[in-house]
């Protein structure tokens, strides 16, 4: 899978980059787009965590994921441009292979 980022993750406090990551292992981890969406949704409403939501917008749109940055936690404002743009081909392509110990 390739994956290519379009601006940078801005720390705008402790948790932004670890709500970055979380989103980025679980594009990495799910086998197609509904699955990244319902990891997504029981991510985003774990009381243990912080909402991710709150961090980032992200959209299911135009046959791509697409994911933005909020320039504050919860702030309706995002940076522009977006963060990663990921057709969903991607996620379901041929080549797409989980690294050596992990099992998917």
């Amino acid at each position: 899978m390739h994956i290519e980022f379009t601006a940078p993750v801005y720390p705008v406090d402790d948790c932004s980059e670890r709500a970055f990551l979380e989103i980025l292992n679980l594009i990495l981890l799910s086998k197609h787009i509904v699955e990244l969406n319902r990891q997504l949704i029981q991510r985003n409403t774990d009381p243990r965590y912080r909402q991710l939501s709150g961090y980032f917008r992200w959209s299911f749109a135009g046959n791509s994921f697409t994911l933005w940055q909020r320039t504050a936690f919860g702030s309706e404002e995002c940076f522009r441009p977006e963060i990663l743009s990921l057709h969903f081909g991607a996620l379901v392509c041929r080549d797409r292979t989980p690294p050596q110990g992990i099992t998917v």
